[in-house]
Parts: C-alpha cells; sequence; structure tokens
C-alpha cells in the first residue's frame, strides 16, 4: 500500500468516527409514529436543523407529519401512510 493510499485511508476512518461521536440523539417528549427509532431520529434532526427546538412532538395524521417543540417553528412533512416515512415535501415555519 502507498503512503497516499496509507493516508486516504486513515483519513476516512477518522471521518466515520468523528461523524458516529458527533451524532446527537434529540429529545423526543412524544412520538405517535410506527417509524423505527433511527427513522425517528432522522426526522427529529432534520426539524431541529429547520428551526424546532427541543424536545420534540411528533405527530403522523394523514400522511403528515407535523413535528413541534419549545419553539414557535412548526415542521410539516409530507411521510404519505407507508410504515416507513416516504417524505415528499417538508415546510417549516
Amino acid at each position: 500500500m502507498n503512503k497516499s493510499m496509507r493516508n486516504s485511508l486513515i483519513f476516512a476512518i477518522g471521518l466515520v468516527v468523528a461523524a458516529g461521536v458527533s451524532a446527537k440523539e434529540i429529545k423526543v417528549a412524544s412520538n405517535n409514529t410506527a417509524y423505527t427509532p433511527e427513522e425517528v431520529q432522522k426526522l427529529a434532526n432534520t426539524a431541529v436543523k429547520m428551526g424546532v427546538k427541543e424536545p420534540l412532538n411528533m405527530n403522523v395524521a394523514s400522511g403528515n407529519l407535523i413535528v413541534t417543540g419549545s419553539s414557535d417553528t412548526k415542521c410539516i412533512f409530507k411521510v404519505g401512510t407507508a410504515k416507513t416515512p416516504q417524505i415528499s415535501g417538508i415546510s417549516c415555519k
């Protein structure tokens, strides 16, 4: 293995480790979805990045997931009615 490949491999491993360490679990106060904890965290992370403050409340009805929190910002994810979210749009206000 040449020096360039070795350095690239070490750098890539470092990125993976850093990403895993920096992943923060978002606090969810209420959740009526049937989604897996991983899917809930991904949706919650997106809502937090869009301005919703923790702890989050997640309520799904009629194919829309409404995410609210301790801020005035509310996100609506168009997720469909499948057992896994099929996001077709996001609106945050």
